[in-house]
């Protein structure tokens, strides 16, 4: 396993040789790389963390944005998740059998129910989130980084979603710029 922190980490891939990409995009490319290594390496961490890898890396984001969104159909949360609604479907149906959600009526669908966070779910996910507010806390502080830099870190990161929204939106409309 390569050391956390190094270029040769996941997939990013060598472009040093390749003329006709300048040093910006390389950059933009290695950061693009580097985001989606974070997002993996989390994942795992959190999964090993809460030793239930299934719930900790596809359904705990559903329940989080459920919890701040407020009840959801399949059809939005897959959207929000840029997934298909079956992979959403199945989540949901596992995470009702869990009784982490469940399902009401729509009042403004008659077939598309709305998704719920159950007394259970918010529970079990307050409790997931404390136990990686002091892990993420931990790694703060062993990194050295100042909460300004994680701020600045962050918005560059919401920043780039923004463009990837609009970049899906265009190939979507037929249109890939």
């Amino acid at each position: 396993m390569t050391p956390a922190g190094s270029d040769n980490y996941g997939c990013h891939m060598d472009l040093s040789h390749d003329p006709s990409l300048s040093d910006d995009l390389r950059d933009v490319l290695r950061f693009a790389d580097t985001v989606s290594q974070a997002h993996f390496r989390l994942s795992e961490i959190v999964g090993a963390v809460h030793g239930d890898r299934q719930l900790a890396n596809a359904s705990r984001g559903v329940l989080r944005y459920l919890m701040a969104a407020g009840p959801r159909t399949v059809p939005e949360i897959a959207t929000w998740r840029a997934t298909s609604r079956q992979f959403i479907q199945r989540l949901v149906d596992t995470l009702a059998e869990d009784g982490l959600v469940e399902l009401k009526d729509n009042p403004q669908h008659q077939r598309s129910r709305l998704v719920a966070v159950t007394r259970k779910g918010r529970t079990r996910v307050s409790a997931m989130v404390a136990k990686e507010v002091r892990l993420l806390e931990q790694g703060l502080v062993r990194s050295g980084a100042k909460i300004a830099e994680v701020r600045a870190a962050t918005a560059l990161i919401q920043r780039f979603i923004g463009v990837i929204d609009t970049l899906q939106q265009d190939i979507d409309s037929g249109d890939p710029k």
